[in-house]
């Protein structure tokens, strides 16, 4: 009966104690909410409108598959930060660069303990680190409540960590604490974060999206929110299974320490030397990203990214789009810097020439050997930023401010239904070749490169001729002098492209010539064998930027050199309908 009595009284407090440590966890956890905020950045009207117009011009022309990812970013994108509090006692939130960079200012969302949620609107960013994926923003001074504390203690592998945030549930942000374990306290991963200059850590943490610019936490009981940062959560690895990644605090610190050292950053001519030092260092062209400001992303992203699709190598297309998949603006962002890295030899130094302070910003040489390439800096998330460079080139449309900051209007056209272009720069076909004169029917197969109005290719035909006199060659009756004949060349045409939208009508003139052989005689007739003339017309489909299905019908008068069959000049009328499709959107 007393063991009876002894068990029932342990089970009790076990019960007891289960209810505090579950009612402690909750607290800890409602009391975090005090200091992790949703981020939700603000495009600029500038570059608002900029992608409203490329979004519509995109799907005008049956970029589907681009126009939907800029439709996803415009319906807003959001992030997590924490407060925190500089040396210079001055509140901040803390978040990653990519939350925070494709935009003007952000909106701050607190969630309060009674349900209701505290705002700050159009919060200016003042600082965007260049090489860690670390952003501040400001609060108003004003702004009293506590703020979180870096912790100083060394993690280490199998330590508890928690992850705060808000990432999204049903395109809405939700809270969520979640606890693991560190996996990997000094990781070195150069594609993240250069190990030059901090390892990372790896974590089990839940990371999900929409946590990015969140603390990654420990817990403390020396402080009033029960947790100290160990780090800020930054990425997540797709391939494994609760593989996370937070940047370190002492990371953090080195960074805080150089933004709050540097009061002008603003009108820091070391800001050059450091775009010179990257060039000339930089491996790749993703070195320039973090000098592209946005209003020149507006002016000169869409025609950089259409000329990396038409021309650049493989590679640089592929991680281009993928960027430009996660989010539009740093996919253009990208995309301009490969243009001004490729300005560069990597055989010339790289140095800075002379600087000018102008009303809105600063005129800068920049030597690339014995070549100077004028550019032009202003001020953008508390840095100078690249607006113009040499040799970049806008889109027709134009967009954005030019050097004396007041908008180009006279560039800028509004997009139509209508418009006298092609969007595709290749097209391969075949189809079936009518010989009205021999009335016999073949095979037609084509390639080609075109530029609007312009188009060169090779085609492939097939042909049966008949002589039309006595020949030298083993045949009784003229009447069976009929032969195949393989023909091969160039042609060249002049086209108009009218596009409506999704679909595309090109009235053409052609001109081809070539050379052929003659399987039945085992000889190759050299040019001039054959040249022809004719004019046709195409109707295509731009369903997406990958490809266009498209038909088309020519007649084609061609004439035949006496050679070919030992007889008088041949002249055949040939009617052909073929399809194919069209890949490669132009610049």
């Amino acid at each position: 009966m007393n063991s009876g009595i002894i068990l029932k009284t342990l089970a009790k407090k076990i019960i007891s104690l289960s209810v505090c440590i579950f009612l402690s966890v909750g607290l800890y956890a409602q009391s975090l909410r005090d200091y992790v905020c949703v981020v939700r950045g603000n495009l600029s009207e500038e570059n608002k409108n900029f992608l409203e117009e490329l979004k519509s011009s995109l799907a005008q022309h049956g970029y589907t598959y681009y126009s939907g990812y800029i439709n996803s970013f415009l319906k807003g994108t959001f992030g997590s930060g924490f407060i925190w509090y500089a040396p210079d006692g001055k509140p901040y939130i803390v978040t990653n660069r990519h939350v925070v960079s494709n935009y003007e200012n952000v909106n701050l969302t607190f969630e309060n303990e009674d349900g209701s949620v505290s705002e700050f609107k159009n919060m200016k960013i003042v600082y965007i680190d260049d090489d860690v994926d670390f952003a501040l923003v400001a609060l108003p001074d004003s702004y009293k409540k506590d703020g979180l504390v870096f912790s100083t203690k060394k993690l280490t592998d199998g330590e508890d960590v928690f992850s705060a945030g808000f990432p999204g549930l049903a395109w809405e942000p939700s809270w969520q604490l979640g606890k693991g374990v560190v996996s990997n306290s000094s990781a070195k991963i150069k594609e993240l974060l250069n190990p030059q200059i901090s390892t990372i850590i790896q974590h089990t943490a839940q990371i999900d999206g929409g946590n990015s610019g969140g603390p990654l936490l420990v817990k403390d009981s020396s402080v009033k929110a029960g947790y100290k940062v160990c780090g800020v959560n930054t990425w997540r690895a797709t391939s494994r299974q609760n593989t996370n990644f937070s940047i370190p605090v002492s990371c953090i610190n080195n960074v805080v320490k150089t933004k709050f050292s540097n009061k002008n950053a603003a009108s820091d001519n070391s800001r050059f030397s450091a775009f010179a030092k990257a060039v000339a260092s930089g491996e790749d062209f993703t070195c320039v990203v973090p000098f592209i400001s946005n209003e020149c992303v507006s002016k000169y992203g869409e025609k950089s990214l259409k000329n990396i699709l038409a021309y650049a190598p493989s590679s640089v297309r592929s991680y281009v789009v993928n960027v430009f998949e996660e989010s539009p603006i740093e996919g253009l962002r990208n995309a301009v810097a490969y243009f001004v890295y490729s300005k560069f030899s990597k055989e010339d130094r790289v140095d800075i020439g002379e600087i000018t302070d102008e009303a809105t910003g600063k005129k800068v040489t920049v030597l690339s050997g014995e070549t100077k390439l004028e550019s032009f800096w202003g001020e953008e998330s508390g840095k100078l930023m690249i607006l113009e460079f040499e040799g970049l080139k806008a889109d027709k449309k134009g967009s954005g401010k030019g050097n004396s900051g007041k908008s180009d209007k006279s560039d800028k056209k509004k997009n139509s239904f209508f418009s006298l272009s092609d969007p595709y720069f290749a097209a391969i076909s075949g189809g079936y070749l009518k010989n009205l004169t021999e009335k016999n029917s073949t095979f037609y197969l084509d390639g080609r490169f075109q530029y609007d109005f312009i188009a060169v290719g090779f085609l492939i035909t097939k042909d049966k001729l008949t002589s039309v006199k006595d020949s030298t060659y083993y045949y009784a009756d003229p009447e069976e002098m009929t032969v195949d004949v393989f023909n091969f060349g160039p042609y060249a045409q002049l086209r108009l492209p009218l596009e409506f939208g999704k679909f595309g009508l090109i009235p053409f003139a052609e001109l081809n010539a070539g050379f052929s052989y003659t399987p039945d005689f085992g000889e190759v007739k050299l040019v001039p064998f054959h040249f022809g003339a004719g004019a046709g017309l195409e109707m295509s489909a731009n369903i997406s930027s990958s490809f266009a299905p498209f038909i088309g019908g020519k007649y084609v008068l061609m004439t035949y050199s006496k050679e070919i069959l030992d007889s008088s000049m041949i002249k055949d009328n040939e009617f052909v309908i073929y399809a194919g499709i069209k890949f490669f959107e132009k610049f």
